[in-house]
């Protein structure tokens, strides 16, 4: 071998074998090795299964969270085909499960007229990531099987069983020959010369049920609390579920969770289709009319099939567009949202009654809406693996012209929809001005314009100019006290400290206006100095983290809560990007002469008091002030290792639903969702 001093030789390079590519790189087919990639997974697999009945070859989707923390997935589709293919030399089922890029769902393939799985990649990556997958196929009357081990080697070949039978009658091989009969059922299978005993059941004519356990080494489990089975979140696989009911009216998907001691079932199904996905999307909030719903194809553009609903509701502040590709949610939008944006906005400057036109960005506040884009015999092409935002050039001048077209029918005859819409946005618009003005208000030592005339950044101790931006944090404290403690242990290259005087007011109860009032809300929208509402800029953004401080009692918790709901409806992009952190201070020192532990939670504190032995001493913070700043510097302030957690929002929807029950104004509500967590929990 010839040498090379920095060490770059031929035997640098080499070639990822079968699957081990998607174990090496996570983020190119599952998106990362953390929380986010493990419910990928199931999705893909489920997506296969949701593809057979968007296509009408199936009514019902079974889900089951196995005790083992394994995942089934049932469908009553055609099956998975299971005949040796001689030019890969396995069974279309291996293929299917073992091969990347392998699959029936490419452009010009003619098994499927629209699909989500469009790369060859999901069903691969769920077998590369688990310990153990199981594939059974009803197929022709017979039950197909396969078993994978070790992120995807195969236990066996392809098995084949009479139903109700334990023992296969046959393994698939290259000598296999599966002859159908006009009802599709199986007449005959033959191995060579031999004919295979066979009693086909006329009720089993198709289906798929794939089993597998994701293998936690191959995960980054210590960030996902990994500490037994794979930590599903049933709430996030429910709200996808949920949304491909709503999609495809008249499918029924079942979702059984058996690992906790009660057996946990839901069942979503919709009648109603998009008509029903508005009514939960705005479920607690005022609508403006009723929910304008179309459907239509573009002349110059048949293949692409655009559907839309949506309805304005009088909670201006907030907006949610859900945008969907052949039954796969784009969280990031893409071509097909901006189309229906353009349309919209092009539709109501046509017709109301207005001054001036109406910018798209203030038709947005207020509005629910689905964009629903089917692709017939054309692959989407996607930013990514993981499909979160629609590319394609076609779809945008498709869902512009349906959406103008359409909207411009429907609203003709009915101008008081359409102004009551204007209005909304000429509200939204006040607002953004509004905003526009707290921007300016990034200029240092600005004044409020408020009777005392006080100046907004009074509390602000600033870190170094010069520190790089991705490495400054602003920490909101609660309280003079605190703030005091948290300016002495900071280190003022990387660490701001804005301390607040009491809690802010609540967003969700108050238009933007009287929210900008607020001076502790002021200083902070002008300390980090991007806008704020229909004005936000991340990329503007004077701090890489914000993090709130705040006491670990009830007042602590309520102060997060306000900081939340302010936040979430006027500076989203912060806690959607990663960029929110709550600073975690100890709540216990045990110590024991010269000796100290700092203990987080009780857990902690038992295990200290254990190490420390006889004659150790318990003290309980009750507050940061009670730190002294060495303290607060060596259990939360350590630059570069400082206790932060992130806040991260899983899925958008529930978290507004969360922030309206909690935070809004129905307290009947509120006490109700209380009563019934405290019942789960008891």
């Amino acid at each position: 071998m010839a040498t090379n001093s920095d060490g770059y030789t031929s035997d640098s390079i080499r070639q990822l074998e079968g699957l081990e590519a998607v174990r090496k790189l996570p983020g190119m087919y599952i998106g990362n090795n953390s929380k986010y990639g493990l419910h990928h997974i199931l999705k893909e697999i489920f997506s296969n299964a949701a593809d057979e009945v968007m296509n009408g070859y199936g009514t019902t989707i079974r889900v089951i969270l196995e005790a083992d923390g394994s995942a089934t997935v049932w469908d009553d589709g055609r099956g998975i085909p299971v005949e040796w293919k001689d030019d890969v030399g396995m069974s279309a089922l291996t293929q299917v499960l073992t091969v990347l890029h392998a699959g029936g769902k490419f452009e010009g393939g003619s098994a499927y007229a629209s699909s989500g799985g469009l790369h060859g990649v999901g069903a691969k990556a769920a077998n590369a990531m688990s310990r153990q997958l199981c594939a059974t196929v009803r197929r022709g009357g017979l039950i197909f099987r396969q078993s994978f081990q070790n992120g995807g080697e195969p236990k066996h070949g392809v098995e084949i069983y009479n139903p109700g039978e334990k023992k296969p009658v046959g393994v698939v091989d290259r000598s296999t020959r599966i002859t159908y009969g006009k009802d599709g059922l199986i007449t005959e299978i033959k191995q060579g010369r031999k004919k295979l005993p066979i009693r086909p059941d006329p009720s089993l004519t198709g289906g798929t049920e794939i089993t597998f356990l994701p293998e936690r080494s191959y995960f980054d489990a210590e960030n996902m609390d990994w500490n037994g089975e794979p930590p599903w979140d049933l709430n996030l696989i429910g709200l996808q579920y949920q949304q491909i009911a709503f999609l495809n009216p008249g499918v029924v998907i079942e979702l059984e969770d058996r690992r906790g001691k009660k057996l946990v079932q839901e069942r979503f199904y919709s009648a109603n289709g998009l008509l029903d996905y508005i009514d939960f999307l705005n479920e607690g909030l005022s609508p403006l009319h009723k929910t304008l719903r179309f459907c239509g194809q573009a002349e110059e553009t048949p293949e692409i099939t655009v559907e839309v609903a949506l309805q304005y509701t009088e909670d201006g502040d907030t907006t949610q567009i859900y945008s969907f590709v052949n039954g796969i949610p784009t969280p990031l939008g893409g071509t097909h949202v901006s189309g229906f944006q353009a349309g919209l906005t092009k539709a109501v400057n046509r017709l109301a009654s207005v001054k001036k036109n109406i910018r798209g960005e203030d038709l947005l506040l207020g509005l629910a809406a689905i964009v629903n884009v089917t692709m017939t015999h054309k692959t989407p092409q996607f930013s990514s693996q993981t499909k979160e935002s629609l590319t394609t050039a076609e779809a945008q001048g498709a869902v512009m012209s349906v959406t103008y077209n359409e909207l411009v029918r429907l609203l003709e005859q009915n101008k008081k929809v359409v102004n009551t819409i204007a209005r909304q946005a000429e509200a939204a618009a006040k607002g953004r001005e509004a905003a526009k003005k707290a921007r300016q208000l990034v200029i240092r030592r600005s004044v409020l314009d408020a009777p005392d005339d006080t100046e907004i950044l009074s509390k602000l101790a600033d870190c170094a100019r010069d520190t790089p931006v991705e490495q400054r944090i602003l920490f909101l404290v609660e309280g003079d006290s605190a703030g005091g403690s948290a300016k002495q242990a900071r280190d003022r290259r990387y660490h701001a400290i804005l301390a607040n005087r009491g809690k802010i007011i609540n967003a969700e109860k108050t238009n933007i206006l009287r929210v900008l009032k607020n001076k502790e809300i002021m200083a902070f929208v002008a300390a980090l100095g991007a806008g704020v509402g229909a004005d936000f800029n991340l990329d503007e953004r004077r701090y890489g983290k914000v993090t709130i401080m705040t006491d670990a009692d009830v007042d602590g918790f309520h102060i997060r809560a306000l900081w939340y709901t302010f936040l979430w409806r006027y500076m989203r992009p912060l806690i959607e990007e990663g960029h929110l952190y709550i600073a975690e201070a100890p709540l216990y020192r045990v110590h024991n002469g010269g000796k100290e532990i700092f203990c987080y939670n009780e857990k902690e504190r038992i295990a200290a008091l254990k190490k420390l032995g006889k004659g150790a001493a318990v003290q309980r913070y009750k507050g940061l002030g009670e730190m002294n700043p060495d303290q607060l510097r060596v259990t939360t302030l350590m630059p570069g290792n400082e206790r932060l957690v992130r806040v991260s929002i899983d899925d958008a929807h529930q978290a507004m639903q969360y922030v309206n029950l909690l935070m809004g104004n129905s307290s009947r509500d509120r006490k109700s969702w209380i009563m019934e967590a405290w019942e789960q929990e008891a």
